[in-house]
């Protein structure tokens, strides 16, 4: 086997398990892998996409246009890939190795360019040791969740806070779901899908009303809008704030600077009374891998992503990391015990959904998110929350030069 290239993002969960990773597989293949990574590997990636000077296989993180690099033919259809076997497998497909939801994700036009790992969850965390040093109860809908609040604020506590400086955390962990929880999921495809009038659809402002109602009743702690992912997350932490919407990356993100008696568990999002949606609905997100059309070696990177996917590297990556995965096969993997209940959630959704907006179209994304910052700051209404978002998607619309997606 020849010498591979690989390039993955180094955040949360750092490059230590990929470096491991190309060193048992180059031994196992006789010949060497380059291992390497960065905190914002996009800006390495891009240049190199642009020369063609491109790795084997690589993660490019969440800064890099995916779907730019699939309308550019930067990146290689690996269905031929997907219909072989297994490593270390002699029969079968590779592709059943995948949970097929998460694989599509992935797909488009029918041609497979992005492959799941690792799975994020997005929800809300909660401190389950104030929770029970009080005798609060995790809410699951909304009514429960103001009932809540009171009780928290009444003891000088911040129900929540969130990671002002990046709105789409309060997209994720707030307005998305509860268009679904008001319209059902049918409501949020249409958004993604750019149907006309979809952003000002009655579900999309209800899920805006409850913002700002959430911001009228003083819910979210004071000071919130202007701090980054790792300040609010800290602030939570110190127990300054109950709960905080993020995803299951939290813990691995905060590890190195938690405090020691820091306490978080995940919960999903509470309910709006009365909606359409299922409420065991579950946003669950991928940070793809994939092979550029141009590798030197493509053969060999497939090949050590196949390793990599392997169950008992999974499982590796899971207890190592902390995490969920888009990989089968993992039956038996020991969850740390803040993973727990987000495993079970994910065992027990019956409808999981993405946000794909900001990957599909980054301009209608980046409005969501300034509008919302607006609503937040209270210099906007629901209504003209609505407005602006739908001003955007119909932008994208008239756009002939945006490549349209749609949600099956």
């Amino acid at each position: 086997m020849k010498p591979i290239e690989v390039i993955a993002f180094k955040g949360g969960y750092g490059t230590d398990f990929f470096e491991k990773a190309g060193t048992e597989w180059a031994e196992k293949n006789k010949t060497t892998a380059k291992v390497d990574g960065d905190p914002k590997v996009w800006e390495q990636l891009k240049p190199r996409f642009v020369s063609e000077d491109v790795p084997d296989v690589t993660w490019p993180g969440w800064g890099m246009d995916y779907w730019g690099l699939v309308a550019d033919d930067q990146l290689m259809d690996l269905n031929a890939a997907l219909d072989t076997p297994a490593y270390g497998q002699t029969t079968g497909k590779w592709r059943d190795s995948f949970d097929p939801g998460l694989l599509k994700m992935g797909a488009y036009e029918g041609k497979q360019y992005m492959m799941p790992y690792h799975v994020n969850l997005n929800g809300w965390w909660y401190n389950p040791k104030m929770f029970k040093d009080n005798g609060w109860t995790v809410p699951k809908t909304y009514k429960e969740l103001l009932a809540l609040n009171d009780k928290v604020k009444a003891k000088g506590i911040a129900p929540l806070t969130f990671q002002g400086q990046y709105p789409y955390y309060m997209l994720f962990g707030f307005v998305y779901p509860w268009i679904i929880s008001s319209g059902g999921i049918e409501a949020w495809n249409d958004c993604q899908n750019l149907v006309p009038g979809a952003w000002k659809a009655p579900a999309v402002l209800e899920a805006a009303k409850r913002v700002a109602e959430l911001r009228d009743r003083g819910d979210f702690m004071k000071g919130s809008l202007a701090l980054n992912h790792t300040d609010s997350q800290m602030e939570f932490l110190k127990g300054k704030a109950a709960m905080i919407p993020c995803g299951t990356w939290l813990h691995a993100e905060m590890l190195n600077v938690m405090p020691k008696d820091a306490s978080m568990e995940f919960m999903g999002v509470p309910q709006l009374d009365g909606g359409k949606g299922d409420p065991t609905a579950l946003q669950v997100a991928i940070e793809p891998w994939v092979v550029p059309a141009k590798a030197k070696n493509a053969a060999g990177g497939i090949d050590y992503y196949k390793y990599i996917t392997s169950p008992e590297k999974a499982k590796e990556f899971i207890e190592t990391k902390g995490t969920l995965m888009a990989v089968k096969g993992v039956e038996g993997a020991k969850y740390p015990d803040f993973l727990v209940a987000a495993a079970k959630l994910f065992d027990e959704s019956k409808t999981k959904w993405s946000a794909e907006v900001k990957l599909w179209y980054p301009e209608l994304g980046k409005e969501a998110e300034n509008a919302l910052a607006a609503l937040i700051d209270g210099k906007i209404t629901p209504e003209q929350f609505c407005d602006r978002c739908e001003a955007a998607a119909e932008k994208v619309r008239k756009n002939p030069d945006i490549v349209k997606h749609k949600v099956e």
